[in-house]
This record gives C-alpha cells, sequence and structure tokens, in this order.
C-alpha cells in the first residue's frame, strides 16, 4: 500500500474514495502540510497500490489502514474518510482505540441500499436488487461505468464550471481495476454501519455536499445525528466531493476541527498550538 507522507506535527490520515486514489488529495495535503502531518494512502487494489491476496472487502481494508497506523506507531491521530474511506475508517475504529483522535467524514451513509425503513443511502432509490446489475455494468465495460458515475460525484452546475476537474477524475478512475473494484463495490453494499455508529466515541466531524447528487442530505444527517460526540457542515455548491468542488470552504472546515481537538493537548509530534 502505498502512501504519502508530508510535513510533520500532530498526524493527519487522508483515506480516499472508492476507484479514487491518494492523488485525489493532493491539494487538501498541501495545505494542511504547513501545519500538520498528512500521511495520504492510496488503498490496495487502487491505481498505484497492490492489491494482494486478501479478499477486497471493506473489512480488509479496515485492516491495512489499523495496521499502517500501528506499523508507523501514529498517536493521536485525525483521520478522513471520504466515501468509501469513511466505512473503511468506520470499520477500522474499534482496531485503533486511542491512537484514533477523531474522524472527519466526507459524504458518506452508514448503508447504501435502501428498503421501506431507510430511504438515505444511494440516490435514485438503490435497493439491494440493484446490486447484481451494477457489478454487471462494472465488469463489462469499466471505462465505460466510470464515464456515467464520476461526473455524477460532483454538484451538476460544475459540468459547466469546471469541465475540466470532471474529465480528471474520470481519467483517474479509469485506471482502476474493473473486477476488483466490483469486489469491493459488493463488500460496500453489504454493510451497515447505523447501530456501530452509536459506539464510536470519538470525535466525529461530517462533511456533506448541499447539491450531492450520490447521497441524500439524510445520510449525513444520520451520520451526526447517531455517532455520540458528531458536528456536521453542509458546503453549498458541493457534491460528493466537496474538498475538490469547494477546496477553501473545506480546508477552513477541517483546520478548525483539527485545532479544536489539539487544543492543549500532548501527541506525538509534542505541545501542540
Amino acid at each position: 500500500m502505498s502512501y504519502a507522507d508530508a510535513g510533520a506535527g500532530s498526524p493527519i490520515l487522508l483515506v480516499h474514495g472508492w476507484a479514487a486514489n491518494g492523488g485525489f488529495f493532493q491539494d487538501l495535503s498541501s495545505r494542511l502540510s504547513a501545519s500538520h502531518r498528512v500521511l495520504t494512502l492510496t488503498l490496495r487494489a487502487h491505481p498505484g497500490s497492490g492489491q494482494g491476496s486478501a479478499p477486497l472487502t471493506i473489512e480488509t481494508l479496515a485492516d491495512d489502514i489499523a495496521h499502517f497506523i500501528e506499523t508507523l506507531d501514529l498517536k493521536g491521530v485525525i483521520a478522513l474518510g471520504w466515501s468509501m474511506g469513511a466505512m473503511a475508517l468506520w470499520r477500522a475504529a474499534p482496531k485503533l482505540g486511542s491512537r484514533l483522535a477523531g474522524l472527519i467524514i466526507e459524504d458518506m451513509a452508514p448503508r447504501l441500499t435502501n428498503d421501506e425503513k431507510w430511504s438515505h443511502g444511494l440516490s435514485g432509490a438503490y435497493t439491494t436488487s440493484d446490486v447484481a446489475g451494477t457489478l454487471g455494468e462494472i465488469e463489462a465495460d469499466w471505462p465505460a461505468y466510470v464515464a456515467r458515475f464520476a461526473p455524477r460525484m460532483f454538484a451538476a452546475g460544475l459540468k459547466d464550471t469546471r469541465p475540466e476537474l470532471i474529465e480528471w477524475a474520470t481519467a483517474e478512475m479509469s485506471n482502476a481495476n474493473g473486477r476488483a473494484m466490483a469486489s469491493l463495490w459488493a463488500s460496500m453494499a453489504k454493510q451497515d454501519f447505523r447501530a456501530d455508529l452509536a459506539r464510536i466515541a470519538q470525535p466525529m466531524l461530517v462533511i456533506s455536499g448541499g447539491d450531492s447528487q450520490v447521497y441524500p442530505d439524510g445520510a449525513t444527517a444520520f451520520v451526526a445525528h447517531t455517532a455520540p460526540n458528531a458536528s456536521r457542515a453542509v458546503i453549498q455548491g458541493a457534491g460528493h466531493v466537496p474538498h475538490l468542488e469547494a477546496p477553501d470552504a473545506f480546508f477552513n472546515h477541517i483546520e478548525n476541527f483539527v485545532r479544536s481537538q489539539r487544543r492543549s493537548e500532548l501527541k506525538s509530534g509534542g505541545a501542540v498550538p
């Protein structure tokens, strides 16, 4: 599993979403590393990291994250998980214990599929009966699937104002392996963190895009309401990728949260202002 390590001080871990890679956080990492140590992962089976022999599941990704933090002996980590990265961090949280000082969740629901009792999964009334069709599309023609999926990650208006960002994201995601991504999608579709959230005691900041086409507003509202020490921020005009769509607003939310958690604490890098 490849990673970037920039800056010095208290550690911030950035975990990307499905079919992406650590490069999606390059600008955010550059800004945060001016005052923090920023570690940016590229998860297994994503472009730039090996696939290994373990099953491609959320559980495996969580084990990888825990192994990474323990191997580097990181303490007082604040971890940001975007989309699938949030699920991996939720699963890793019990393994990390006191090493994990806080969580930042970027536009993710605790459950992808909808039913008569849950309507805050993927937009479009996506249900368990739709999963097989999605897997078939992914495996049949991955580049075509990405060409349809990637633009929906962003707020609808972005196709007119910043088409180059959508083109870049589409090209980056097309480099992923379709078969591997199908395995991870199948695992994501099986996850249900609604009950687990109540047991995650670390401070949690939940950020969503007010114009997300991937998850409805109720998804992140549920996370913020259920986790015992959570707060929520909605960035209007952004979609599923607010760290790229509204970088200044996103950075300010992160910086404020990190500083609020570090204040008066002694961490591995020494006294933190």
